[in-house]
């Protein structure tokens, strides 16, 4: 059940606008399905990964302090690639490149392949920030030769068959190499405090008046 201090309209068109400007390509929401988003529990996101064909293992999420800072600069869905030690593999050909490469990019993953990757990012240092559906403290999967973070939503619905899903099977069927789906969830979750929950309102709330 969505709270109410979540239940005001314009929260819903807040968060759509954070995503769609962070994102490679504007979406049309009513052809892709996108709702007013609920506050997810691990047993909806069980629900709603048997819906669109979705693996229920290795699935992370963030707290509540993190949510705005993740959602404004990250598009969703979206994906990063990384090694067996963590550390970060660019699959875009230029900064401003989509996510599209990607459809290509999970079944070429060679074990034995050479690959750019520039010291930006690693694994191991955004699992700091990660916890799981619970609200415990997330660990990396066992070891695997390449790990794909795919960060999406529930309320993107139709992204989720589109891009999550066939990520997700690539790399369950790339035969050159043992790759770890990791999903992370940026929906709002149960689990957060509710004075943060609170204090999140507010923040918005505040950002929707400067907007006005």
């Amino acid at each position: 059940m969505l709270r109410r201090e979540f239940q005001e309209p314009w929260v819903f068109f807040l968060l759509a606008a954070l995503l769609l400007n962070a994102s490679c390509t504007p979406i049309l929401k009513t052809l892709y399905g996108i709702k007013k988003p609920d506050i997810e529990t691990p047993a909806s996101l069980s629900k709603a990964h048997k819906k669109f064909g979705l693996e229920n293992d290795n699935v992370v999420c963030i707290n509540s302090n993190n949510f705005l800072q993740t959602l404004k600069g990250q598009g969703i869905p979206d994906a990063s690639v990384f090694d067996r030690n963590g550390k970060y593999i660019e699959y875009r050909q230029t900064d401003t490149s989509c996510n599209a490469g990607l459809f290509q990019f999970i079944p070429d993953l060679n074990k034995n392949g050479s690959y750019k990757q520039p010291d930006t990012l690693s694994l191991q240092k955004l699992y700091e920030n990660f916890y799981t559906l619970e609200g415990k403290k997330a660990s990396i999967p066992s070891a695997a030769d390449f790990y794909v973070l795919i960060y999406y939503t529930v309320w993107t619905g139709k992204l989720n068959k589109d891009h999550v899903k066939i990520w997700e099977e690539q790399a369950k069927t790339n035969q050159k190499a043992n790759i770890k789906v990791i999903k992370v969830n940026l929906d709002m979750q149960l689990w957060w405090p509710e004075d943060e929950r609170k204090k999140l309102y507010t923040i918005m709330r505040n950002q929707k008046k400067n907007k006005n």
